[in-house]
């Protein structure tokens, strides 16, 4: 029993003791001495709301030179804690963040507009059409010409 507890954390072994009420011991034993308990709540990360205001500031200011201290500030926390509770929070690093909002953010120019791909680029926040079209491939697997040529 005790390598299903560490297997299944949330799993707690009822046992009922010989002091306590039949109703426990027939609950305990109809269930196989096992009672479902939530599984742990992980604390950390930012707060929801500091969150949403990086969110928002990161679609509002994608055309610029966006740094971990500026949404370290939006979010009111120092660059190292708030770098280590973003990524605990979204499951990537605010970079790789910002990263993926600029490839969204290409994919609907690209869909929806006529721009050339070096005007894209500049739109969105990527240095030029060469980082633009390096960080497309990789995000999406095709390059930008071919994702519009394929979107049309």
């Amino acid at each position: 029993m005790a390598a299903l507890t560490h297997d299944y954390p949330f799993l707690k072994i009822s046992k009922a003791d010989s002091s306590g009420m039949h109703g426990a011991r027939t609950a305990a034993s109809a269930h196989g001495g096992l009672t479902a308990m939530q599984p742990p709540t992980h604390r950390g990360g930012v707060a929801p709301r500091a969150l949403a205001r990086v969110h928002e500031f990161v679609e509002a200011h994608l055309e610029e030179n966006i740094g971990i201290h500026m949404l370290a500030a939006v979010a009111g926390l120092s660059m190292y804690h708030f770098a280590r509770a973003f990524k605990q929070s979204e499951g990537m690093t605010p970079h790789d963040y910002v990263v993926q909002c600029r490839i969204r953010r290409t994919q609907e120019l690209l869909a929806s507009t006529d721009l050339p791909v070096s005007e894209i680029a500049g739109v969105v926040g990527f240095a030029d059409q060469s980082h633009c079209t390096r960080r497309f491939r990789e995000h999406v697997g095709v390059t930008p010409s071919r994702y519009r040529w394929l979107m049309r």
